[in-house]
Formats: C-alpha cells, sequence, structure tokens
C-alpha cells in the first residue's frame, strides 16, 4: 500500500494544495519555512488526528488556517487489496470519512462512506505510538556523541522490553519502588503510612471523648428546653387568668351585641335584594345538568379555537419560512453539479489568465526586439553576397573550363597524328617502291616475283588508305582546337563581367574585400537566423496564445454558467467562495425544506382534525341549549346565576333570622346596644376570682424554681464546652488521615500489580522480540555501513556493542561511535523495528531530515538502502538540503521529486 495523492484543502499555510506521490521513493525537496512539517504533520493528523494533550494539542492551533473558514484535507491509499481509498478529514468537526471507489476524477466522492475514527490503525495496523517508533523517523538532534550513544542504547533497552523506545522498563520500576518506600509499613512509626496510622489512633480517641460530652450537653440542653417549656406554659396561664377576671363582667353582654348588629344589618341587605326578585315568573325553567355540560362545553369550544388559532398563525410562519427556504438560490442547485471542478476550473481559468499575459508580454517584446533589424536591408545584403559567392562559383568553373587540359591534348594528339600519317605515307612509299621493283623484276626476271609486287603494292595502297584516316582525325582535332580556342575568349569575357559585378556589389556594400564581404555576410546571416527564429518563436507563442485563450474561454463560459446557478454574472474570487458558501448551504436548506414540509403537514393534519372536533362540539352545544330555549350560553348562564342568587338569598334570609332570634331572645337589639356602649368586647367565661388569684400566686412560685433550674444547667454546659475540640474539625482531619492512607495502599497494591505485569510482559517481549530486532538492526546496520559492522550484539545485561570486520571481528563498545555512526545506527534500527511491528506489510515509510549529520559516504549507502526499501514499500523523505538528490541522481536511483 502506498499514499498516492495528499490534498491540503485548508490546513496550515497550504489551500487546495495538491501533492501526487509515487509507490517506491519520494523526496519532498524544500527550505525552510517552505511547509515540509506542515506536511509531515498533516500526515499523521489525517491518519491519527492530533493529540488530547495540551502541550501536542498547540499543533491543532498551530495549524488552524487563518484566512479560511475550513480546516480540512485528504489522503488517496492506494494498493489495499487492489482496492483505492480516500480518507477525509474535517479537523474543526472532528469528523473522519473513508470512500472505497475509483476516484480519479474527484476528491469528493458519492459513494457511500464509512465513518473510521483512526484510519492509521485501520489501514495500518498500528496505533499512533508504534507509528512514531517506526513509520515516521527523524534525526536523533544535535547530541554530543557520547550523548547520542546514549539515546540510542536506551532506546534499544526501552525496545528489547516494551516494543517503544520511549518506554524504560527500568525507570518504571524504580518508580513503582520509590512509591512503596515512600508509603512503607503501618507498623513502622517512622514511615509516612506508621505516622498516618498513629495520628489516626489518636483522634479516633479524641473523637470517642467529644462524642461522649456532645451526649452529656445534649441531654442537658433537653432538659433545659423542656424547663424553658415549662416556663412559658404557666407564663401563659397567669396572663389568661389574669385577663379573664379583668374582662368577664361585661363581656357577656357585649358579645351578644356584636354578635347581633352584623346579623341585622346583613338581613336588611337581603330583604332590599329579595325586592328585586318579586317577580320569580319571569325565570325560565332549565336543567343544571345541561347546564353543566354545556359549561363545559363551552370552555372546550374556546380552548380549542384558540388552539386553532395558534396553529394557524405557526402554519402562516412556516409557510413563509417555507416559501423563503424554497426560492433560496441554494436550493435550487441540482445533485449533478460538481463544485470542486467548478473550483478546478476557476483555478486553472485564473492561471491561464496569468499565463495570458505572460504571453502577450513576451510576444510584445520579442516583436519589439523585431524593430531593432532591419530586415530588408540584411535580406537585400544576402541576396548580394549570394549573388557574389555565384558569380564566384561560376569564375572558378570558367577557370576550369579554362585550365581544361583538352587543349594540350588535342595539340599533341595532331601533333602525334602526323607523325604517324607521315610515318604510314613513308612505309606506304616504300611498299610501293618495293612493289615497282619488285614488278620490274617479276617482268623481267620471274612471273612468281611478279605476283609478290603485286602483293606488296596492296600493302602500300592499305598504307596509304591508314595514312588518310589519320589525315582526317588531324583535320578534325585542328577543328576541336578552334572551337576550344573561341570558348576560352568567352571564358574570358564572363569572367570579366563576373568580376565586374563583383566589384560592383563590394563597392554597393562598402566592403574593401570579399573577406570583408563575407565577414559581414555572416554577421548579416546570423541577423537573419536569429530574425527567424524569433519569428517561429513568436508564431508559437501566438498559436499557443490563441489555444489558451479558446481554452480559457471555455473554462470561462463553464464558470459563468456554473455561477448563473448562483445568480452570479461576473468571475471573481470573492465570487468564488460565495458560490462555494451557498453550495455547502444547499444539504441545509433542503433538509430544513423537508422539516418544514413535514411540520406543515402535521399542523393541517392538526388544523382538520380540529375543526372537526370544533364542529362536532358546537353542534352538542347547540342542542342542548335549544332543548332549554335558550339562544346562546351567555343568556344560558345569566338565567342559571340569577336563580342561584334567589336560592341563596332565601336560605340566608332563614338562617340569619333564626341566629338573629337565638342571640337575642326576648331583648331588644336597641336596648342592648344602650347599654353596652362604653364596653369592649371579651370571650363570655365563668369563673371564681378567689380562687382564681390563688392558682396565679402559685404558678409564679413555681416558675422562680424552674429559672433557678436553668441557670445551673447553663453553668454545666458551659464548663464542658470550655474543655472539648470542634468534632467537625476532628472528623474531618480523621477523613483526611484516612484519605491519605488508604490513597498510600492503593498506590502500593497498584505498583505491586503493575510492577509483576510489566516483568512479566517485558521478559516476554525480551524473549520473543528481541532476536528478530536484533538480526534485523545487524543486516541493515551491515548495508549501510558498506560491511564495515556485521553485527549488533546485545547481551543478557542489556550491553550494546558492534562486530568490526576492520578490526578482525572485534566487538566494538557503542559509546565509542562517532555521531554519524550513531544515526546509521538509529535509522536501521528504525526500519527494522517499522518492519517488524508492522507485522512485515509494505506500510510506507517517512523520514524527516534524518541525514544531517551524514557525510557523503553514509549519505550514499543511505539512499542505496532507501531505494532498495522502495522496492517493497514507499518511501517519502523529506529534506531541506540538496545533497540527498544529488546523491540519488549520481547513483541512477529513480525517484518522485515534489518541490516546495
Amino acid at each position: 500500500m502506498y499514499i498516492s495523492k495528499l490534498y491540503l484543502r485548508a490546513f496550515g499555510k497550504f489551500t487546495h494544495k495538491r501533492i501526487f506521490l509515487g509507490n517506491k521513493l519520494n523526496i519532498v525537496y524544500g527550505e525552510n519555512e517552505t511547509g515540509k512539517s506542515t506536511i509531515h504533520n498533516f500526515i499523521e493528523a489525517v491518519l491519527y488526528g492530533f493529540d488530547d494533550e495540551p502541550k501536542v494539542n498547540a499543533l491543532y492551533k498551530k495549524y488552524k488556517p487563518w484566512d479560511s473558514n475550513l480546516y480540512k484535507g485528504s489522503m488517496t491509499i492506494d494498493g489495499i487489496d487492489n482496492n483505492k481509498y480516500l480518507i477525509t478529514k474535517d479537523f474543526l468537526l472532528g469528523t473522519t470519512k473513508v470512500f472505497n471507489k475509483d476516484l480519479e476524477d474527484s476528491d469528493n466522492s458519492t459513494a457511500e462512506a464509512e465513518n473510521i475514527d483512526c484510519p492509521g490503525e485501520h489501514f495500518f495496523n498500528i496505533n499512533k505510538t508504534s507509528y512514531r517508533n517506526t513509520v515516521s523517523i527523524k534525526q536523533l538532534g544535535n547530541k554530543t556523541d557520547k550523548e547520542l550513544a546514549i539515546e540510542v542504547k536506551n532506546k534499544i533497552i526501552n525496545l528489547s522490553k516494551s516494543k517503544d523506545e520511549s518506554i524504560s522498563i527500568d525507570r518504571i520500576l524504580n518508580t513503582l519502588n520509590s512509591i512503596k518506600e515512600e508509603a512503607g509499613s503501618e507498623d513502622n512509626p517512622k514511615t509516612l503510612l506508621g505516622q498516618y496510622t498513629l495520628r489516626l489512633k489518636e483522634l479516633n480517641d479524641t473523637k470517642e471523648t467529644i462524642l461522649n460530652r456532645n451526649r452529656q450537653i445534649m441531654f442537658l440542653s433537653m432538659e433545659k428546653k423542656k424547663l424553658h417549656s415549662k416556663i412559658q406554659e404557666i407564663e401563659m396561664r397567669v396572663s389568661n387568668l389574669n385577663q379573664e377576671l379583668l374582662t368577664y363582667e361585661l363581656s357577656i353582654e357585649k358579645g351578644r351585641y356584636d354578635k347581633a348588629l352584623p346579623i341585622k344589618t346583613e338581613l336588611d341587605e337581603i330583604n332590599e335584594k329579595l325586592l328585586k326578585y318579586a317577580n320569580e315568573e319571569n325565570i325560565k325553567k332549565y336543567s343544571e345538568s345541561d347546564f353543566e355540560e354545556a359549561s363545559k362545553l363551552n370552555s372546550n369550544l374556546i380552548n380549542m379555537r384558540d388552539e386553532r388559532h395558534n396553529l394557524r398563525n405557526e402554519k402562516e410562519k412556516l409557510e413563509e419560512k417555507l416559501k423563503g427556504l424554497e426560492e433560496d438560490i441554494s436550493n435550487n442547485i441540482k445533485e449533478t453539479f460538481d463544485i470542486v471542478k467548478m473550483n478546478d476550473n476557476y483555478n486553472v481559468y485564473e492561471l491561464n489568465r496569468f499565463k495570458i499575459d505572460e504571453m502577450k508580454n513576451k510576444i510584445k517584446v520579442g516583436t519589439d526586439s523585431l524593430k531593432d533589424f532591419d530586415t530588408v536591408d540584411i535580406n537585400k545584403f544576402i541576396d548580394k553576397y549570394k549573388s557574389v559567392e555565384e558569380n564566384n562559383n561560376k569564375i572558378e568553373i570558367l577557370k576550369s573550363f579554362l585550365s581544361d587540359k583538352n587543349y594540350e591534348t588535342m595539340k599533341h594528339f595532331i601533333k602525334s597524328q602526323n607523325i604517324k600519317r607521315f610515318m604510314i605515307n613513308l612505309l606506304g612509299t616504300i611498299f610501293i617502291v618495293l612493289a615497282c621493283v619488285a614488278g620490274y623484276m617479276g617482268y623481267y626476271y620471274n612471273v612468281i616475283e611478279y605476283y609478290g609486287g603485286t602483293s606488296i603494292v596492296l600493302f602500300g595502297i592499305i598504307s596509304y588508305s591508314i595514312a588518310s584516316k589519320y589525315k582526317r582525325r588531324v583535320i578534325n582535332a585542328k577543328k576541336e582546337i578552334e572551337s576550344i580556342e573561341c570558348q576560352h575568349a568567352d571564358y574570358d569575357k564572363n569572367i570579366q563581367e563576373l568580376k565586374s559585378q563583383i566589384d560592383e556589389v563590394l563597392k554597393e556594400t562598402e566592403c574593401a574585400d570579399l573577406n570583408e564581404l563575407k565577414s559581414n555576410y555572416e554577421k548579416k546571416e546570423n541577423q537573419q537566423n536569429i530574425i527567424k527564429e524569433k519569428l517561429k518563436l513568436l508564431e508559437f507563442d501566438k498559436e499557443s496564445l490563441v489555444s489558451l485563450e479558446k481554452t480559457n474561454n471555455d473554462i470561462e463560459k463553464s464558470l459563468i454558467d456554473d455561477l448563473t446557478l448562483f445568480c452570479i454574472a461576473e468571475i471573481t474570487k470573492e465570487n468564488i467562495e460565495k458560490s462555494n458558501e451557498i453550495y455547502n448551504k444547499k444539504d441545509f436548506v433542503q433538509e430544513e425544506i423537508v422539516k418544514c414540509r413535514n411540520f406543515k403537514n402535521e399542523i393541517d393534519q392538526n388544523l382538520n382534525k380540529m375543526d372537526k372536533e370544533i364542529s362536532f362540539e358546537e353542534k352538542r352545544l347547540n342542542v342542548i341549549l335549544n332543548s332549554n330555549k335558550m339562544n346562546n350560553i351567555d343568556e344560558f348562564k345569566q338565567i342559571v346565576e340569577s336563580d342561584q342568587k334567589l336560592n341563596e338569598l332565601k336560605n340566608k334570609k332563614e338562617y340569619l333570622e333564626s341566629m338573629f332570634s337565638t342571640i337575642l331572645g326576648k331583648t331588644n337589639i336597641e336596648e342592648l346596644r344602650i347599654k353596652t356602649k362604653n364596653v369592649n368586647t371579651y370571650d363570655i367565661k365563668e369563673i371564681d376570682k378567689k380562687e382564681q388569684q390563688i392558682s396565679i400566686f402559685k404558678l409564679n412560685e413555681e416558675k422562680n424554681k424552674i429559672e433557678m433550674d436553668i441557670n445551673n444547667i447553663d453553668k454545666e454546659i458551659d464548663e464542658i464546652e470550655s474543655n472539648v475540640r470542634n468534632l467537625a474539625e476532628v472528623e474531618e482531619e480523621i477523613e483526611y488521615y484516612e484519605d491519605k492512607k488508604t490513597a498510600f495502599k492503593e498506590r502500593i497494591q497498584v505498583a505491586e500489580i503493575a510492577a509483576d505485569k510489566i516483568i512479566e510482559i517485558s521478559d516476554s517481549i525480551k524473549g520473543d522480540f528481541m532476536p528478530l530486532l536484533r538480526k534485523a538492526i545487524s543486516d541493515n546496520f551491515s548495508y549501510v555501513t558498506s560491511g564495515k559492522y556485521k553485527e549488533v550484539l546485545i547481551d543478557e545485561d542489556m550491553n550494546i556493542s558492534l562486530i568490526s570486520e576492520e578490526n578482525k571481528d572485534r566487538n566494538i563498545d557503542i559509546d565509542s561511535l562517532s555521531g554519524g555512526t550513531l544515526d546509521q545506527l538509529y535509522l536501521s534500527l528504525r526500519i527494522s523495528l517499522s518492519n517488524i511491528l508492522s507485522g512485515n506489510q509494505n506500510i510506507p515509510l517517512i523520514l524527516d531530515d534524518s541525514f544531517v549529520q551524514y557525510d557523503s559516504n553514509r549519505l550514499k549507502k543511505s539512499i542505496e538502502m532507501l531505494s532498495k526499501e522502495s522496492e517493497r514499500r514507499q518511501v517519502i523523505l523529506f529534506t531541506c538540503q540538496e545533497r540527498e538528490l544529488e546523491t540519488a541522481k549520481n547513483l541512477d536511483v529513480k525517484f518522485n521529486l515534489i518541490k516546495l
């Protein structure tokens, strides 16, 4: 598996940043502050999120974009069961979604998403700690060689016991032992636990003493409270007795009058009211049960109408809201609309506009530069030079004709032919002479000799015939010589004319000789070539400009069509951002529309139901009113109230008249008023005055005695309280020491359990994990050091040493290694660990400035090792130096370069 694409939608300094990675070696190069750490942390944040620790959580704030409302990004992982996965992370919402689909055309797939909280654990099968210990490799840091040796040694020891280089088992066990030693034992008064036990015993004794004293104080307080109650009772009884003596006499009569007077007044008022109801026949007859039923129905109808009115108001508001939502621009966006494509088109459109401006400027500069050349003059000069060159060629040809050897050859040929002709003529003459001699001799002396002379004549004739042939050749040769001489004359004339033309050109071009003319020609020709090249480039740029403008016009038309959906006519960055905001609101608006429609349907159903219920209840009410001959419920209510008031007045009058007669008896109320005119109202009670006075004296004596007992109790309570501590303080202190004691016991128990488990797990890891780790470290370290160190040894006491081939397989202590070698050992450790802990899965390997302390040889071997490692899994190397790039190129290592 490998990370094929990173999309930093809004993360740190990056917005819409796309990074494409290869499945083998990738080198991410950038100077400081170009964003390497941002990309590195983005990978970890997408896979594992940000930590909850306050110190690390600062990364969340650090990489939160300032100029964007978004905080999100995505990562594409290939090669998992021949599938491609897109991981999207929204850091603001804290949501992570994973899509399983072919995602080449878009980062926001419409495929069904799977919620996976931690993609790193899901895909890599390792947690965040293991990820930092294995996959993510950083430089050890700027330390001395001794410090580096100690750090590497500690990391290997920690790994051998815990599989985590940052966890030290010995340090943890020492910490757990210190917890037990700090707490101590309850039996040892010199330890904290023993001191807490003694203090608790003292406090519990004190608490028991306080509780006993408090019980005593409580008992005395209760006695005191009882005595106070008795005093209050006595005082009340004395007061009542005295009051009875004072009010006894006239209170009886006055009481009778006071009771009768309001009754008489009320009777007068009732009689006046009864006069208004004198005509009792006007009151209609009705049913009391019908009235109760009608009242309930009327009350229900009022409530139902109010509820219906509220529902209608709510419906109107909902319809108004629904209308606004339906008219919202975002609601009119089609599902097929691709907002990511529009954003990408806008980015391409802006980039093309920038390129078009650059190209136009380039064409203008190129056109202006051509104005510096006089093309017509250059072409004329070149044509003239070519004519001169052509004339020179003609002169050379003519001279070659003049120097033709045919003329001399022809002369020699004529001479040789004349000699041959002369010799043959001479030979023929000789044959003729011989023939004559032979004829003469044969004629006169022998016939045979005569015939011999005849044959000699024949040879003579043949010789003359051959000589005549040579003669014709000589004649023809002379004619040819004459023709050549005429041609040479013409050649000389032509040569002179050509030289004259050349001189004329030299004069026109103001050149002293042909060398200067050639030199100027070469300059002119060079200028002409420059002009041609520039014209070709200009033509190419113009064609590119036309193509780019056409492409951008198509994109512009597409963008305008897209923006039209958002009621936007102009292509600007603000309008694009506004379109994104409208699009992002689309789902919310549609959800609200569905909610409003559902709610409106629910209200319509309730209104229909309410209308039916109101209609039914109104019919029932009308039936009751008609049966009682009432026009409406108000009339019904008024009749009932009038009848009820009349009956109440009659009953009340009878009751009051009976009571009035009982109170007065045979006495007249006016006489009773005069008799009690100056008397206040008191309750009537029959008493014996003398006996009542004796009772008052005895009660006062009893009160004095009780007050003396109360004083004695107060003195005793004060004495007890002055010698006793506050119970709450003692209990609080007891609770404090019990909590401390319990906490120490729990810590000791937890420390003992933890120590046993840690030792057990550490021994298991040491037996199973350490041989694999030692073998893997040895192989990798031997490779990066070119076999200088054959093996890494770790004995049972965790002493770490190396076997050096240069020192005849002698053990080398880790403390004697240089910083660069220790860095190589650390790199070998992390790569080996990543292979083991991941179960040899081909998960990516990420290195961040891991070769700062390496010299060129170490760097070369490390790059070779990474190249070899990249054959089986993806390697991502972050660096701020060009050494890694140059080394990889020199080694002919194939890698994917990302420059920031």
